[in-house]
């Protein structure tokens, strides 16, 4: 196991929160038509087709109006989101059954902690099926499909074909919602990069979802820069499955000729999403691994790489992509990719993860290796020197980042820099064991950190 994860983090699921923030320059009228869109079909909606009653009516509304100014900020408040989830549940405590009242109970009240995994799928379902036979906004049905989707997709056999079948319905929703010219550029590419987050990219299902879209979105949406972000995301990943990852003499003729093709249609999306918003650094980003596929030349790629670091200067994206692109299998060296990652732990003007890439460009360096040979790559003093300090200096910049004192403990153990490692398992708090292999393996760390916290291993 030697793969970096980040741990603890709290997500509200796509459309809410993702992963890097969103720059864009929304003015007040465009908020506030989003905003007076999503009171249109939520409030607007119970209003004209909801289940009513004295009891309910004022906390259902209170709820519905609270999730628009959610949807219409593109981010999540939390102090909104606590009162969404307060008058959600005041209102079905009152005895609401209101089809998306009951999705936002399943959404933002009835936690999956509190239950089990199979539990809360069928709590999302019965919230689906109601918002799928009633009357409200094909966005919302859309939502609460795709939620169900997401909560049957736990692994198992079992509910493999409840995964399909909402998935499907969520799809056929979000063509309904992408006919609509008046539905904000926001919501239509907030849902759909929902979906396409949701199914693997490797999955012939992944590009159904996005071709099947892409005639409709853009004939109403021609000219907004999120969609052609999303569009020159989706080329370039269709590009690299057409091409695969092997060596170049791997590459069927017909594989280059889809590679260049595609690379050429991301390219134009992308280039015209940057003229539109070049405050946007997912898009500088975004062609770096265009470029990787072009090869023009390094230059270009430094240029999209200071361009997204100018934009925003804790990127870690933009740091990973151009350490994928000074692999030796691509346009560098190892010693290319420690410069750079050197670079990523001492610089003064960068932040957020950017030093865990010293740690991603061992990961790297070492993947080749078998797994003996890679615990003992990471034992050599040099190497956990590199490491030390990149979670050193994480920590400096991240104190409240306690998940990662899990990946600290991990790579100590394998280092056996017992020392370090008794000092990072006080600071787990609550333990994730499945990081570890399981309770058993984990319990095996912390016997060998007793074994040797008498005779710590110089540092």
């Amino acid at each position: 196991m030697f793969l970096s994860i980040a741990l603890g983090a709290l997500a509200f699921g796509p459309g809410l929160v993702s992963g890097v923030d969103k720059p864009e320059d929304i003015d007040e009228a465009a908020r506030q038509r989003r905003l007076r869109w999503n009171l249109d079909t939520s409030v607007g909606d119970y209003e004209q087709h909801g289940h009513h009653n004295a009891r309910w009516d004022s906390s259902a509304k209170l709820a519905l109006q609270t999730f628009a100014r959610i949807r219409a900020s593109g981010a999540a408040d939390e102090k909104l989101i606590s009162d969404l989830a307060v008058a959600t549940k005041s209102a079905v405590t009152n005895g609401c059954d209101d089809p998306m009242i009951k999705y936002l109970y399943a959404r933002f009240v009835s936690l999956p902690q509190d239950h089990t995994s199979q539990d809360h799928a069928e709590l999302y379902r019965s919230a689906a099926e109601a918002m799928s036979q009633s009357e409200r906004a094909p966005i919302r049905k859309f939502y609460a499909a795709l939620r169900a989707a997401e909560s049957f997709n736990m692994g198992t056999a079992s509910t493999l074909s409840e995964v399909h079948k909402w998935r499907g319905e969520a799809k056929r929703f979000l063509i309904e919602v992408a006919k609509d010219r008046d539905t904000p550029a926001g919501e239509v590419y907030d849902a759909w990069d929902a979906l396409l987050q949701d199914t693997p990219k490797t999955k012939a299902e992944h590009d159904d979802l996005y071709l099947a879209l892409d005639p409709l979105v853009f004939k109403n949406w021609p000219s907004d820069p999120s969609l052609l972000l999303l569009k020159g995301q989706f080329y370039t990943d269709y590009a690299w499955k057409a091409r695969g990852t092997g060596f170049a003499n791997s590459v069927s003729n017909q594989g280059w000729q889809l590679f260049a093709q595609r690379l050429e249609i991301a390219e134009a999306a992308l280039t015209e999403a940057w003229k539109l918003n070049p405050k946007d650094p997912r898009i500088a980003r975004e062609m770096i691994t265009v470029e990787l596929g072009q090869g023009h030349g390094r230059p270009r790629m430094e240029q999209w790489f200071q361009r997204a670091m100018s934009l925003d200067t804790n990127y870690y994206d933009a740091c990973y992509a151009k350490l994928n692109y000074l692999q030796p299998k691509w346009y560098g060296s190892t010693e290319d990719m420690l410069e750079f990652a050197g670079e990523c732990v001492n610089s003064s003007k960068w932040g957020g993860h950017i030093p865990l890439i010293l740690l991603d460009a061992h990961e790297l360096i070492s993947a080749p290796l078998n797994r003996e040979a890679r615990r003992n790559y990471f034992r050599r003093p040099e190497v956990w020197a590199d490491l030390k300090q990149a979670f050193d200096k994480f920590f400096r910049l991240n104190p409240g980042a306690t998940g990662w004192h899990h990946n600290y403990a991990w790579y100590a153990y394998v280092a056996e820099q017992w020392t370090d490692l008794n000092r990072e398992l006080k600071l787990l708090g609550p333990v994730n064991y499945n990081y570890f292999g399981g309770q058993s393996e984990f319990d095996k760390i912390v016997q060998a950190a007793k074994d040797h916290s008498a005779t710590p291993k110089s540092q």
